[in-house]
């Protein structure tokens, strides 16, 4: 379970750089072939403190089976129509901070995300388009004129091709990357019980114990609530707002700039 939480970061840092080098570029066709590597990140929410009480050593008393809390989470996550998520990844050393809310599909998004050494930026999916904001050093990494690196906290549309990354940048998407990271055969038969920010979880570990990754899960209907990554790849994800109005919009014309 070590990589759960890294997979599911790591691909949003890479769409939001071939999405950033796709807004500078003359061509209408962005490139998917950017590096999960670069992918560290600093968003707008730092990662939840809520306080984590219980034991997830033992087992709870009438818990259900590990595989069947990870097949339920797993189901119930995959249907939502939406979901939100925040949290800091360590990889490769670095630093990744993400902030993410968005639909299942990926039409609707707003995510901010900080990579260490490489800067910040935000992408805002909606109907009309792609948006994307960045930092100096974002926009200095991807090769932009110097008019989009000095444009501040202003926003730039990316080409209507680039529609086609939404894809990547679904719920959907990231869940699937997070799940895929852990098999039943992995998950430690013993299932704990803790209380995360209020919310009463069954918790599911590796084989290895807790400190090697984690699956926090709400008692009541299954939704995911944390993931924990291991030792050598720390990180945490604190899940809410599961099939919420997100009330996503476009950023307003005067915040967006022309690359004509």
């Amino acid at each position: 379970m070590k990589n759960l939480t890294m997979r599911a970061v790591a691909v949003s840092g890479a769409c939001a750089i071939a999405l950033g080098a796709a807004a500078c570029s003359k061509s209408e066709t962005p490139t998917t072939t950017a590096s999960s590597s670069s992918a560290g990140a600093g968003a707008g929410r730092s990662p939840s403190s809520s306080a984590t009480t219980g034991s997830a050593s033992t087992d709870a008393k009438g818990a259900p089976q590990a595989a069947d809390i990870l097949a339920k989470a797993k189901t119930h996550a995959l249907a939502a129509s939406s979901g939100a998520f925040a949290g800091q990844v360590d990889q490769n050393g670095k630093t990744i901070n993400i902030d993410f809310k968005g639909t299942s599909d990926g039409k609707t998004a707003d995510i901010s995300i900080e990579m260490e050494g490489d800067g910040k930026a935000r992408v805002i999916s909606v109907a009309d388009g792609v948006y994307i904001q960045g930092d100096a050093t974002f926009w200095k990494k991807q090769g932009a004129p110097a008019k989009v690196q000095n444009a501040g906290d202003k926003f730039i549309k990316a080409p209507a091709s680039a529609a086609a990354m939404t894809q990547s940048l679904s719920l959907k998407s990231f869940l699937q990357k997070a799940f895929g990271a852990v098999t039943p055969q992995q998950v430690a038969k013993t299932v704990g019980s803790k209380s995360v920010g209020g919310v009463d979880c069954w918790v599911i570990t590796d084989k290895k114990g807790e400190g090697e990754g984690a699956l926090y899960v709400s008692k009541d209907t299954f939704q995911v609530v944390r993931f924990t990554g291991s030792k050598s790849n720390p990180g945490q994800l604190d899940f809410s707002d599961w099939n919420a109005d997100l009330g996503i919009k476009a950023p307003a014309a005067s915040q967006v700039i022309s690359l004509g």
